[in-house]
């Protein structure tokens, strides 16, 4: 699998599943656009397959969700892999509502004083310590 089938795999997996639907909406216009460009003789089945295959993923409980979005995702990266070569707006337009909705980031900060620390409010002293933290993807 080449670097741009592996990318638009990727997105095409986030957008199936992890995508809000205001995200996907949009998704499904540059889709629509790209099929259009394409000369697909039946863009309106396309879309068709497209929201089934969104709403089969959506259906499922999350630890197969991933897996079953992967799959469909495969399809469509190879199904539209000409287009999104000759579109790369196209492709980055995709990719950049994929990263709206994309993993949230939790850091891990460690922070010191002799306040008393009651439901995230302080009464006390403080000392927060910048660039300390360490963040991992979720």
């Amino acid at each position: 699998m080449d670097e741009l089938t592996f990318a638009a795999t990727t997105v095409f997996a986030a957008l199936l599943s992890q995508a809000s639907q205001d995200t996907y909406a949009a998704a499904r216009d540059v889709i629509r656009r790209l099929l259009r460009r394409g000369d697909q003789p039946d863009t309106a089945a396309e879309l068709e397959r497209l929201d089934q295959d969104r709403a089969s993923v959506m259906e499922r409980s999350e630890p197969e969700r991933d897996e079953a979005a992967r799959r469909a995702a495969a399809g469509w990266a190879l199904d539209l892999e000409g287009l999104l070569r000759a579109d790369h707006e196209a492709f980055q337009e995709l990719r950049a509502l994929a990263e709206r909705n994309g993993p949230a980031t939790v850091i891990n900060q460690h922070n010191h004083g002799s306040g008393t620390f009651i439901n995230g409010s302080v009464a006390g002293g403080l000392t927060i310590n910048h660039g300390a933290a360490h963040g991992r993807d979720t």
